[in-house]
């Protein structure tokens, strides 16, 4: 396996995790809003990229926060994507007992390591790969995402007057079947997620999710593989 591989799967890996612990949030409030809020977050740095300079932002910030049904926040998963150099960070924490997994890619350097609910490294490990991975554009892999084959375009919905795509999925894990509602902005991009198991053909929620999104100007501290200092083993 190269080294752009095995970046790929441990992204892919942290990002598994967040389902596993299944959820994230901070109130009910914040779940009504949710779409609203990531969308109008997400038009203010439009606006704010022509008039103040910030289109010079290479890093893409997504954050993801699932709620249970009851509105209880559950977890916390952020990716951070720098567009034009090949650094990567990607979090996942849990509400329920504060512990996170993170992974930070720069260049050649890698590690991945969890914190406990004290904020203390506890585990992880450090790797350095040969060659590094090709920057990428992590805004537009979700936005690809929701055009395949296996998500159904339901047209036009509008929530608190505002309009979205809404898009579903239906697929089988574990030997459960699953339904996922999805509502995209007018760029592409989710803001609001469902997630339904079919119990004798009825949709039970299992979770929502909803997303922020901005772009932030490269800095260095983020995606800083040196201060992550393990425990010794």
């Amino acid at each position: 396996m190269n080294s752009k591989e095995s970046i790929t799967n441990e992204k892919a890996i942290i990002a598994a995790s967040l389902l596993s612990v299944v959820a994230v949030s901070t109130s009910a409030a914040f779940l009504t809003g949710s779409a609203e809020a990531a969308a109008s977050k997400e038009a203010t740095a439009s606006v704010q990229s022509g008039a103040t300079g910030i289109e010079a932002a290479s890093v893409e910030h997504m954050k993801r926060t699932v709620f249970s049904p009851d509105g209880k926040l559950v977890s916390i998963f952020e990716e951070w994507q720098d567009t034009v150099s090949p650094r990567y960070k990607g979090t996942a924490t849990s509400a329920e007992d504060g512990t996170a997994s993170m992974v930070i890619q720069n260049g050649k350097e890698f590690v991945k390591y969890f914190i406990d609910a004290n904020g203390n490294v506890v585990d992880g490990v450090k790797q350095s790969f040969p060659q590094a991975s090709e920057p990428s554009s992590f805004f537009a892999a979700e936005k690809g995402r929701y055009t395949r084959e296996e998500w159904k375009n339901k047209g036009k919905v509008t929530e608190n007057g505002v309009t979205y795509t809404k898009v579903t999925r239906t697929y089988t894990s574990v030997g459960e079947k699953f339904t996922e509602t999805v509502l995209l902005n007018d760029s592409g991009l989710p803001v609001k997620e469902s997630i339904y198991t079919i119990e004798n053909g009825k949709p039970e929620l299992q979770f929502n999710a909803s997303y922020e999104y901005d772009k932030l100007k490269a800095d260095k501290s983020l995606f800083d593989v040196d201060r992550v200092k393990l425990p010794k083993k």
